[in-house]
């Protein structure tokens, strides 16, 4: 519609058409990358997660050791009878 106005009053539309063009596309690039940056977590969140993980690790490790531990002494113990 606005183009057609200024059609009508001999102007040429064009330039105008190319500035709304490119703001609607730099708006809908930006749109674009808050959504994706939304849906991304917060780096503290990552942070705690990894420490949850990195602990959940290390007992499973220490439990490991002290089953390895057992293994071995029960392995002893077996020679010694035999």
């Amino acid at each position: 519609m606005i183009y057609k106005g200024i059609k009508r009053l001999c102007g040429d539309p064009t330039p105008l058409r190319k500035k709304v063009e490119d703001y609607g596309s730099a708006v809908s690039t930006y749109l674009s990358l808050k959504k994706v940056a939304s849906s991304c977590p917060h780096p503290i969140v990552v942070r705690q997660q990894k420490a949850t993980y990195v602990e959940q690790v290390e007992l499973t490790q220490s439990y490991l050791t002290m089953v390895h531990t057992n293994l071995d002494t029960l392995h002893e113990r077996h020679r010694s009878v035999i």
